[in-house]
């Protein structure tokens, strides 16, 4: 297994560990009768990440961005393993990102307050202001939405990591072909002689 396979898995295992954590709270906004008591679990919890020091954002943020940049580099190699694992893991892993930008911060903005935690630099360009605040059903709806992606991310990030071991499967099971073939070749040789 090589460096940019580890680093795959290592995010990969670690975003998974975060979407473990989440569902927490998320298990009863999805499978179970909704309460009042699982809403404002829910939003305690997020918020607690949302107004998280700037560190833990970032740390997040690189764990999210590493894997994408480590299929880059090992699908450089362009040969068919690459293009079918690897690249199907970028597809994979761009539909978490994707999912993170357009689901998962719009949700929090929408039933969380504005941050009053101050970093100086941001990924996202800030929002504009709302002109009228959300109402309480949109509310649960963006937290309930934001559990559901947090499902997929954690299905999507399952498919990359076993794409990542189907590779390493693979290359073994090709070795291992490849010294048979080559035992049957030099006894034929030896048999000749």
């Amino acid at each position: 297994m090589g460096f940019s396979q580890s680093v795959v898995l290592g995010s990969c295992s670690f975003l998974l560990g975060m979407v473990f954590v989440c569902q927490v709270v998320d298990i009863p906004l999805l499978y179970q009768p909704v309460t009042d008591e699982a809403i404002q679990n829910a939003y305690t919890f997020y918020e607690i990440w949302y107004e998280s020091p700037g560190a833990v954002k970032a740390l997040f943020h690189v764990a999210l961005g590493l894997p994408l940049i480590a299929l880059l580099v090992k699908l450089h190699r362009w040969n068919e393993s690459a293009m079918f694992f690897d690249g199907s893991s970028i597809a994979m892993h761009l539909a978490t990102i994707i999912l993170y930008l357009t689901v998962h911060i719009q949700s929090l903005r929408t039933f969380l307050p504005d941050s009053t935690v101050t970093t100086s630099y941001s990924i996202l360009p800030t929002p504009p202001p709302r002109e009228v605040p959300p109402t309480e059903s949109e509310k649960v709806e963006a937290v309930r939405v934001l559990s559901a992606a947090n499902a997929l991310v954690g299905l999507l990030t399952l498919g990359v990591m076993g794409m990542q071991i189907g590779q390493e499967y693979a290359r073994r099971q090709e070795e291992k072909e490849q010294r048979e073939i080559d035992r049957k070749i030099i006894e034929g040789e030896n048999k000749k002689d």
